[in-house]
């Protein structure tokens, strides 16, 4: 997918209060035509300083900026003639920074303005062939009008969600000349929420077309196209080979069936997302039906394969009627499940010890088919089946246990059926795939933080996770098409790692400049063509919490800008003594702050939303705050008993207020070495009786060699038991611990003590724990004995006695 960066003139007059951290609100209007000269309308806040626009596809030229204000950037754009039709992603680039993607669409036909018509004034009357954009107040509806010729096709389609502005239910309906419902649609399996209705006229007349929410609530914005445009509900076959010609059946229930020639074209490049309905890679490509020399403003889906069709020959509605496929595995087999009760059969040949991921293709290619597959051999066993694999579409794995003949069944879960249920299954080869994303760092966001800005003089840091399949290994990283000026560090990406922090440093003197680039993972291997894979982003633009995701867009680059020289920066005071196990390590972070800058810097280690960067067994805060007056801070880590011993290279996140702003740095990446205890050691049960001394016993494993002399704690004692601290160095073998106890010492057992040990490493304090559980027993002193108790004879001596 190649991007277009539209550079706004501003070279060399870059002002010194430029504005941290752009947004970007929304981009008017929603929509355009291939072709045409439009002013667009880029809002948001503290733009003022824009320089880019940057466009994800081609096909756009600036010609002019009309305004910048902190709200909004105004410039007149030329849209070329062979723009791709559909969604754009765009971001805005200022010398602050970059903003959110947002989207508009670019439509084959001319954009009318909307004229709310006043009360008692008829509706606005639209041309065939055009493009409007509008909003539905609450319980209200949009009414228009066109006219039309008996025998001609009459097309109304909307954009709604899909315009990324919010959750909106449209509904709409075409009335004839009598008021009577030609065709209307609320939700549709080819656009989701979003709707269209198509008809024939009957007569030559007026005919209305109104729009409105659903449940008669409000659709914040729309687009509607309106003409004599085919909308064809499926393409039959689903897919092609790459670089084949192909000819497509478009399947259009209100106007009949027509066909169409395309050469299906090399994907730009291939992300793996799995077959996921809502995860699309760029082996995905729409086609756009044309028909009496008319496009329709909305795609019909395509899949590119590296293998070629083979097309059900009907009659296949048992394994006994499927003919055999000539043509060796693999294969993409394509058929309609044309009428309720149907079921598709294919007979083909497969080689032992071929693995294949077996994935249909239905929902994904908008088709209303709920599939159930299922692979039998050449006896009627069933080898593998499948209903539902993250979505409506089916999908398993399967490896051919032998040479010989085989069959593929597929039916409707529900025995529905129809004309526009198509679908595709691919024997795809199992192959290793990778691709790259940068996580959410909150929750329902997944704008914040996704691009790499980076101050001249400066570090910006930025987590990478990856999308692995079908291999381990490490992998490296490399920048693709970045900025001049801006160095990657980062570590290798180990096999077992499931995420990689990544710091970018652009040079004091790097151009003031942005790109759309990418960042590669490759394989680290010997081997000739290794795996690789770059960066497939989701960005999801309709969402509603806990309901879920509505409507996302995806992107195979990420954007990258130099910005002006900030008034901080941080750095780690690289640490002078290793994290042992069961132990801590203060760790300093510097602030070098520009003469004026008094702003606070909260610190965080480099974290993504749900999982840590930081290696398994490895604790610390959630963030620090560098005060406005200070200059430092002390980051405290930690590691259990089971966290790897080994060096792992960290980096810290830095984010203060900049002039309006939120403004993003990075430490350097800084190794911390994590050891082996110092020592281990086990703790015998010791006893005592209040108010009585005791000693506990600590015998001593050491590990890890450590300098000089160690004090060590005896921590978890109950109260009113006390003792001191001892020393002990490299060649201690035991410890003893005088205990003294209370009269009032809490009697019982008590299972809570464990030893700290305090060292001097390097000038670095150190700390680490051992001998947990050890056990203490209390007991209370025993009772006086009691006075006998006197007998009844006792009692009669004493009695005499006394006389």
């Amino acid at each position: 997918m190649k991007r277009t960066l539209i550079f706004l003139g501003l070279t060399g007059l870059i002002s010194s209060t430029f504005a941290i951290d752009p947004r970007l609100g929304s981009v008017s209007p929603p929509g355009v035509q291939a072709g045409a000269e439009v002013e667009m309308r880029f809002s948001g806040s503290r733009l003022e300083d824009a320089q880019e626009l940057l466009f994800y596809k081609k096909g756009f030229e600036v010609l002019k900026i009309e305004e910048k204000t902190a709200s909004s950037v105004r410039a007149k754009i030329k849209v070329s003639a062979d723009c791709p039709l559909g969604e754009h992603p765009v971001r805005v680039r200022t010398a602050g920074g970059i903003t959110e993607l947002k989207t508009f669409y670019v439509g084959p036909f001319p954009v009318v303005s909307r004229v709310k018509p006043k009360d008692g004034e008829p509706p606005q009357k639209l041309p065939l062939n055009c493009s409007i954009a509008s909003s539905v107040p609450n319980e209200s509806q949009e009414i228009f009008t066109v006219d039309a010729k008996k025998g001609q096709r009459l097309s109304a389609e909307i954009e709604s969600m899909r315009l990324g502005r919010g959750f909106y239910d449209p509904y709409i309906e075409i009335l004839d000349t009598k008021g009577f419902i030609l065709s209307r649609s609320d939700d549709t399996k080819l656009f989701i929420q979003d709707c269209y209705a198509s008809a024939v006229v009957p007569e030559d007349g007026t005919y209305t077309i109104k729009v409105r929410d659903t449940s008669y609530g409000s659709v914040g914005l729309y687009r509607m196209h309106v003409g004599t445009f085919a909308r064809p509900t499926a393409v039959y076959p689903g897919g092609g080979q790459v670089g084949k010609d192909l000819e497509v059946k478009f399947i259009d229930q209100a106007t009949g069936d027509f066909s169409q020639m395309l050469k299906v074209p090399q994907p730009v490049s291939f992300r793996l997302t799995d077959g996921r309905m809502d995860e699309p890679n760029l082996r995905d490509f729409g086609i756009f039906a044309k028909r009496d020399g008319v496009v329709a403003p909305s795609w019909n889906r395509l899949r590119i394969s590296d293998f070629p069709n083979a097309l059900e020959v009907e009659p296949n509605n048992s394994r006994s009627e499927a003919k055999l496929i000539d043509t060796p595995m693999p294969l993409a087999l394509n058929g309609i499940i044309e009428k309720a009760g149907d079921e598709d059969w294919f007979h083909f040949n497969a080689k032992k010890g071929q693995r294949y991921e077996v994935r249909l293709y239905g929902r994904k290619l908008r088709s209303p088919l709920d599939s159930v597959m299922n692979v039998y051999d050449k006896n009627g066993k069933s080898l593998a089946s499948n209903d539902d694999s993250g979505g409506p579409d089916s999908y398993f794995g399967w490896t051919v246990p032998s040479d010989g003949e085989y069959f593929l069944r597929v039916r409707d879960h529900l025995q529905n059926g129809g004309p526009d249920y198509v679908y595709r299954v691919e024997f795809q080869p199992v192959k290793p795939t990778l691709s790259l994303y940068v996580p959410d760092v909150g929750r329902y966001d997944t704008h914040t933080r996704k691009s790499i800005v980076v101050a001249r003089g400066n570090r910006f840091p930025l987590v990478l996770r990856p999308r692995r399949g079908n291999f381990g290994g490490a992998l490296k990283m490399a920048m693709k098409e970045f900025p001049a000026g801006i160095k990657l560090h980062c570590d290798e990406m180990a096999s077992n790692k499931s995420a990689l922090t990544l710091v970018f440093e652009a040079a004091a003197d790097a151009p003031i400049a942005g790109k759309l680039a990418d960042i590669t993972a490759t394989l680290k291997t010997d081997q000739p063509n290794p795996v690789n894979g770059g960066v497939w982003q989701n960005y999801d633009l309709v969402q509603q919490g806990n309901n879920g995701v509505y409507y996302r867009t995806w992107v195979d680059q990420i954007a990258v800008a130099v910005i002006e020289e900030l008034p901080y920066k941080i750095r780690i005071e690289t640490p002078r003594a290793p994290l042992v196990q069961s132990g801590t390590l203060p760790v300093k972070v510097i602030a070098e702050r520009k003469e004026g800058f008094k702003g606070s810097i909260s610190v965080r280690l480099q974290l993504d939303q749900g999982f840590t960067t930081r290696p398994p067994g490895l604790s610390c805060p959630s963030s620090i705050s560098i005060p406005a007056d200070k200059t430092e801070a002390i980051y405290n880590f930690s590691a259990n008993s089971g966290a790897e011993v080994r060096t792992h290279q960290i980096a810290m996140i830095g984010s203060s207020g900049v002039k309006g702003g939120t403004a993003y740095v990075s430490t350097q990446l800084t190794p911390l070495e994590i050891k082996d205890e110092f020592a281990t050691a086990s703790i015998p049960l010791a006893k005592t009786t209040q108010g009585y001394p005791t000693e506990v016993k600590v015998n001593l494993t050491q590990k890890v060699e450590f300098p000089g002399t160690a004090t060590v704690e005896l921590l978890g004692l109950p109260s009113g038991a006390k003792t001191t601290t001892v020393k002990m160095t490299k060649e201690t073998k035991e410890l003893t611990f005088p205990i003294i106890t209370e009269t009032g010492a809490k009697t019982g057992l008590h299972r809570t003590l464990f030893c700290r040990m305090t060292v001097n490493f390097n000038d670095t304090t150190l700390t680490q724990s051992f001998g947990s559980r050890g056990t203490l027993r209390i007991d209370p002193p025993p009772s006086p004995p009691s006075p006998k108790k006197p007998t009844v004879n006792t009692l009669g001596k004493l009695a005499e006695e006394k006389k």
